[in-house]
């Protein structure tokens, strides 16, 4: 039966003989594929690593051939300075002696000799104290050089150069030349000598064309060394101009108000401790009201924890084995009715913690003092772009946010509940770190009393349109100054492109540095627009204060303009998906019904706020409990009477300015006859630069964006630049010719 098996399968067997020593064969193959790989690898790190030695090999010996040739040039040199002073100071002497004749009246041979001998000494100490040429030598040189040609030549600059080209005319003529022939020439020779003298070791190291040049002519006498080196060496080292100066440090915004000071802690109230908000008799007692009433609704707790906050205790339990937390998210409303609380909240579960939070309101609140949040060392050693400095959560702890990283915030909450406190919280906050030239306010108050406290600061942190009031009230003016915001952000988002940066940091940090051309760049501070009431606007003008509102929130960060929008009315249509959905930042007071809760923070929560400042805060979907920081009418008077009594800006910062579609029509450009008095110069200045760009014509002449685009536009219709092309530069279509012959024949 096997053979009559093996003889029916035979072929099938020899079919999978075959197959397995196919695939036998091809794993041999590739094991020595990868055998003669590694192989290969091996000797090319092999030769890499050889070739690396022999490298650093041949660069060790260069150094030291290049190190022992610079030494022997300096022996060299020391030796030839040498054997030059005693005949330098033989010439010297009789040069002035022959100086000193009865025409000639002044001190003695001998005092004359005695200087030459003090002056050889500080020459041959200066020369050689140092080995290399550096910048201390040089100038020290220079100087005493001057000192001594000073009293040798009592005529200009230009006799000088006389003298020196006619000595070295004469010196490479005739070597023999002996001093004696004048005065003058004397004179001259020997003020070259001592030049010489100074110049020739500042440069024996690092340029050796003074001795190869005297190895070539095989001249050892002095005068002639001299005639031949001293054109190769500076006389003197210019010193640099202030301009230089200046530009070589870094650009520093804050020094046109130098003098500004920030205001100090003292203007705000101290807080007052009235101790612990809660004590310890009534926080057991809510623990075991706690206990008492979840074991009656059948949920057992192994463990609870209280932490106390300035308004209220955050109750942590964990529940036993095989209780769910919904049926512990369900009971709220029986919790405050046993603990008798104005309003119980239940987190279930707190995230990252395994355990469910009941926060259960204190019977006597604290009051979170501004001044004890701003004179913290959270705050004081804060490296946040604009820090908001809010309030205290439940644990104490000082709570901060970069509004810079948010980058939009959005307040809601019910009439009485903080909204405005919480509005003059973040902008105290802000100015107490920021300087006048780093940060810029758009306030919008439709209420007209809200913010107008903070009018003094209109030539220090306010921003506005050119001769418009710096708080806008007036309704009919919002759309334009939304619209002038967009068009400030289209200007700051081309400089970003031009210099390369993501954003306002980066741009900054760049000008800083004086890598961004300041006739094309200038330093960009932050601008913080602040809404009072967003629901007013909204039932005015609807979408003309919606669309740019949305444009703003959706690209403005990058430009360094940030929103904080505050309604009382945060329903669906006053806060659109539009403008939520780039506003990660919230928060939320005290509000009535739960469907608010949902429209500012997507879910329940600021319903059961106690109010008075007591406030969620949500960014990216992560809630906080924090109790905003009380700040009063009178402390915010005070630090704007401070802020504004100081040394300001002659205006506020100047906005575009902003021409509503379908008013000026086609006045820019219909008429070439009709031109802008500057169209000449701003036409060659946009020739010249070969760019053409409305905000340039902005900066470089002082003009509103109203008048730049009109010239812009004639420009376009004289055919000097193209079309415009969003945010990028117009072309420029002409070469400084043409654009001659077009003004000559407008």
């Amino acid at each position: 039966m096997g053979g009559l098996v093996i003889i029916l399968y035979l072929t099938e067997l020899k079919r999978i003989y075959g197959v397995a020593s196919q695939g036998i064969r091809a794993y041999n193959e590739r094991q020595a594929q990868r055998r003669a790989e590694r192989e290969r690898i091996r000797e090319a790190e092999e030769a890499e690593r050889l070739a690396r030695e022999a490298a650093e090999e041949a660069e060790r010996k260069a150094a030291e051939a290049a190190e022992a040739q610079r030494r022997a040039a300096v022996e060299a040199e020391t030796q030839r300075q040498a054997a030059m002073q005693p005949a330098m100071t033989k010439n010297a002497v009789e040069s002035h002696a022959e100086n000193h004749t009865p025409d000639h009246p002044g001190n003695s041979s001998g005092d004359i000799i005695e200087e030459t001998d003090e002056e050889i000494a500080e020459i041959e100490v200066t020369d050689f104290e140092d080995n290399g040429p550096d910048s201390d030598h040089l100038q020290s040189a220079g100087s005493r050089e001057d000192s001594l040609l000073r009293p040798l030549f009592a005529g200009d600059d230009s006799d000088i150069t006389d003298s020196y080209s006619r000595d070295d005319s004469n010196d490479i003529e005739s070597d023999d030349e002996t001093p004696a022939d004048s005065t003058e020439t004397a004179s001259v020779q020997n003020a070259e000598e001592e030049e010489a003298d100074f110049n020739t070791p500042l440069f024996a190291d690092s340029d050796n064309d003074s001795n190869d040049e005297t190895e070539q002519h095989g001249n050892s006498d002095p005068s002639a060394q001299t005639a031949l080196q001293a054109p190769l060496a500076p006389t003197t080292v210019r010193p640099a101009t202030a301009e230089e100066v200046l530009a070589s440090e870094p650009y520093n915004p804050r020094a046109e108000l130098s003098l500004f000071r920030f205001p100090s802690v003292d203007l705000l109230r101290p807080a007052k401790d009235n101790g612990p908000s809660v004590d310890i008799q009534e926080m057991e007692f809510n623990k075991r009201r706690l206990t008492e009433t979840l074991r009656t609704f059948g949920v057992e707790i192994s463990k609870i924890e209280a932490t106390i906050g300035p308004t209220v205790t955050l109750y942590e339990i964990i529940p036993a084995e095989g209780v769910r937390t919904r049926s512990i998210r369900s009971l709220g409303d029986d919790l405050q009715l046993q603990l008798a609380a104005e309003g119980v909240r239940i987190i279930a579960p707190i995230p990252a913690k395994g355990t469910i939070g009941i926060e259960v309101p204190n019977k006597d609140p604290q009051v979170v003092s501004m001044r004890s949040v701003l004179d913290s060392e959270v705050y004081r050693n804060s490296k946040m772009e604009l820090p908001m400095a809010l309030g205290k959560t439940i644990s104490n702890d000082i709570f901060m946010a970069d509004l810079a990283k948010m980058p939009h915030l959005l307040v809601a909450g019910a009439t009485g509940m903080g909204k405005s406190v919480g509005l003059n919280a973040i902008i105290t906050s802000l100015l107490y770190k920021k300087h006048p030239s780093e940060l810029k306010f758009v306030l919008i108050d439709p209420k007209r009393v809200e913010l107008s406290l903070y009018r003094e600061l209109e030539r220090h942190y306010l921003a506005s349109l050119p001769g418009e009031d710096a708080i806008i009230t007036d309704m009919s003016k919002v759309v334009t100054v939304l619209n002038s915001l967009c068009i400030e952000m289209d200007n700051r988002l081309s400089l970003l492109e031009q210099a390369g940066a993501r954003n306002i940091k980066e741009y900054n940090d760049k000008f800083i540095a004086r890598k961004l051309n300041p006739e094309k760049h200038r330093f960009l501070p932050y601008i913080v627009l602040i809404i009072d009431e967003f629901a007013d606007l909204i039932i005015r003008q609807g979408k003309e204060i919606e669309n740019p509102v949305s444009r703003l929130a959706a690209v403005a960060r990058a430009a360094g303009i940030h929103l904080i929008i505050a309604t009382q009315r945060p329903t669906v249509n006053v806060i659109t998906g539009g403008i939520k959905l780039n506003i990660p930042g919230r928060i939320a007071f005290r509000v009535i019904q739960g469907n608010d809760s949902r429209t500012i923070l997507d879910q329940l929560g600021a319903n059961q706020l106690i109010g008075r400042g007591d406030m969620l805060f949500s960014i990216n979907g992560k809630l906080e409990r924090v109790q905003c920081a009380f700040i009063d009418t009178p402390e915010v008077s005070a630090i704007c009477e401070n802020i504004g009594s100081q040394v300001g800006y002659q205006s506020p910062y100047e906005l575009p300015e902003y021409t509503p579609e379908g008013e000026g029509g086609n006045i820019c450009g219909a008429t070439l006859g009709d031109r802008d008095p500057l169209f000449d110069e701003c036409a060659r200045l946009v020739v010249s630069t070969d760019t053409a760009s409305t905000s340039s014509l902005q900066r470089r002449y002082s003009i509103g964006y109203n008048r730049a685009g009109k010239i812009m536009d004639q420009m376009e219709a004289a055919g000097i630049v193209g079309p415009s092309q969003g945010g990028k530069p117009r072309q420029v279509l002409v070469d400084p010719v043409t654009l001659e012959h077009i003004l000559e024949n407008r």
